[in-house]
């Protein structure tokens, strides 16, 4: 009689050692897009840590971090990939013939998720998570093992499934209480926040006023109780947040507040202060963002708009429905992108988006709501 072939059953076999590492791999992984979700959106710290997973524009987490898919019901969904890697885990140290056809069939599952995740990224993100991807690795070799070596199946059994599912609802209700409690510290937050900014040193404001507006409650830049200057990327992923803030700070404080932008492509093409080409379209981004001052606030949001397409050839199309002609290849607008960039000399940039607010430096973005709390007390203070 032909022995029913098992990946788990028969022991600490080389398949299944291999199994064992992989799981724990996945659940590694996983464990650090759960605290990169929360560390991004919930952040503690005034302005932005830097992050493994933010190699480039099209190689980074925080796109994905900021989709709609990025969480259920107010839990991660990188938690429902640690629950997975538990439960390919627990099958192989704890082995049986209910839990090996559960995982094989979950795995299935599982990796059609992951291929639906990797086409979602591609098509409406245009980028790619790195972290993700070794974790779409991860769950396919899964699959690989179970399906070639293991129980085949795609029916998972009752009793399988039923205690992986009562232990992913518990896990689920505590992660979705956690997430909760990190809405509710948002506001408790607000007064930490404010006391770090005012121990920041304050660096003044860039020595020369932009010619590039976002927003202005006065003649001159130096005149607002309030104000912003944003060093920034057109191809940053934190960058294009921080642009998607600025009107809802502009409506909110509309009077006392002036915002200007400064260039600071992470490209050597136009950056002396970069050593390579990280965003290779980012200079080209300035100079048609930098070709008409009075079209700026409508160019950088455009531009923005247009992130993930940048390699495309969307700067053409934009500078053409704009009749914009000569931006590309001229010295007059490069001279003016490199003074832009050399602004940002007195306050030691090392990555953008980097904004200064009354003279005091914020590396990073912060939610909209710490803004608040820190104009707030400004204006406070300005009484």
């Amino acid at each position: 009689m032909e022995q029913k072939k098992s990946l788990t059953l028969n022991g600490i076999t080389g398949l299944n050692f291999l199994f064992i590492i992989n799981s724990a791999f996945m659940i590694g992984v996983s464990i650090y897009l759960t605290n990169h979700f929360y560390d991004t959106l919930y952040p503690t710290k005034l302005g932005g840590a830097g992050s493994l997973c933010n190699l480039s524009n099209f190689f980074n987490c925080d796109a994905a971090t900021y989709s709609k898919l990025a969480s259920l019901a107010g839990v991660p969904i990188a938690f429902f990939g640690m629950m997975m890697g538990l439960l390919f885990l627990f099958t192989s140290l704890m082995p049986s013939a209910e839990m090996e056809k559960t995982a094989s069939a979950l795995s299935k599952y599982n990796f059609i998720g992951c291929i639906a995740l990797f086409i979602f990224s591609l098509g409406s993100l245009g980028s790619l998570c790195p972290f993700c991807t070794v974790y779409y690795v991860l769950s396919g070799f899964a699959f690989f093992l179970l399906w070639k070596f293991g129980e085949n199946s795609w029916v998972p059994s009752i009793k399988g499934l039923g205690v992986w599912g009562a232990l992913v609802l518990v896990g689920a209700f505590f992660m979705f209480e956690h997430t909760k409690g990190k809405e509710d510290k948002k506001s408790k937050l607000n007064t930490d926040i404010v006391e770090q900014y005012r121990k920041l040193p304050s660096m003044g404001d860039p020595d020369q006023e932009s010619p590039y507006k976002i927003h202005m409650a006065t003649k001159t830049f130096s005149e607002a109780p309030i104000r912003i200057s944003v060093f920034s990327d057109f191809e940053c992923p934190f960058c294009k947040v921080v642009a998607e803030q600025m009107p809802e700070l502009a409506r909110r404080y509309g009077n006392k507040i002036n915002i200007q932008y400064f260039f600071y492509p992470l490209d050597n093409k136009c950056n002396a202060n970069i050593k390579g080409r990280f965003h290779a379209n980012a200079c080209d981004a300035a100079m048609l963002a930098a070709c008409d001052e009075k079209k700026f606030p409508e160019l950088h949001d455009e531009i923005f708009a247009n992130q993930e397409k940048l390699k495309s050839g969307v700067l053409v199309e934009i500078a053409n429905k704009h009749d914009l002609k000569g931006c590309f290849d001229n010295t007059e607008l490069t001279n003016k992108v490199i003074t832009a960039i050399n602004q940002g000399t007195k306050f030691n940039l090392k990555s953008t988006p980097t904004i200064i607010v009354n003279g005091k430096k914020i590396e990073g973005t912060i939610p909209s709501n710490q803004f608040f709390a820190i104009f707030d007390d400004i204006l406070s203070g300005a009484k």
